[in-house]
């Protein structure tokens, strides 16, 4: 009896290996096979630029309350690719070379509609989408002379426009997207 059982084990034995093998060469077989793709991404650009027009000014003395024409925009414009750059919000500042100017500058033509002043931003409404440009935040500005302390020191002065741009994303509009942007942890 104890031969029948030896070979009974044996078997046994003999057949939970090549169930435990082929177990082993269908799982290894499983986990070597794979399958080569090629996936191509694009990182999206923000990237905005500052476009001026600003022709040669007219040779006037401040006291005679100079007009410039100066046209300022932003332009959501691709890097290398179209179809890269991602859909933004814009806002814009301006500074001056020195107080005296800051004082005496009258922005002229100034557009109320699509441009909201605040926090010392002009900010752009919309969104600014691939290849597109803000309307001109202004068209041109003017010296007050009565509001000049020393005419030499605006003899040669700067307007200096500051521009960033934030990704526009699932915001319904401007104020959302600028307020997440200053404080993204709620």
């Amino acid at each position: 009896m104890k031969l029948k059982e030896l070979k009974k084990s044996s078997v046994l034995l003999i057949l939970t290996g090549i169930i435990c093998i082929s177990g082993i060469a269908g799982t290894a077989a499983y986990f070597s096979d794979f399958d080569k793709a090629t996936n191509t991404i694009g990182v999206g650009h923000n990237t905005t630029d500052i476009t001026e027009n600003f022709p040669t000014p007219p040779d006037k003395p401040i006291d005679e309350n100079p007009e410039y024409e100066k046209k300022i925009w932003v332009a959501n414009n691709p890097v290398d690719a179209s179809g890269y750059n991602v859909d933004c919000y814009i806002r814009v500042s301006l500074s001056y070379s020195n107080s005296d100017v800051g004082n005496a500058v009258i922005l002229k033509g100034l557009d109320k509609t699509n441009w909201v002043y605040e926090d010392g931003y002009y900010y752009y409404n919309k969104i600014l989408k691939e290849g597109e440009r803000t309307t001109p935040l202004i068209t041109g500005f003017s010296i007050d002379s009565s509001k000049v302390s020393n005419a030499d020191f605006i003899k040669d002065f700067s307007i200096d426009v500051y521009e960033e741009s934030v990704q526009a994303g699932n915001y319904t509009d401007y104020k959302s997207a600028w307020n997440h942007y200053l404080n993204p942890i709620p």
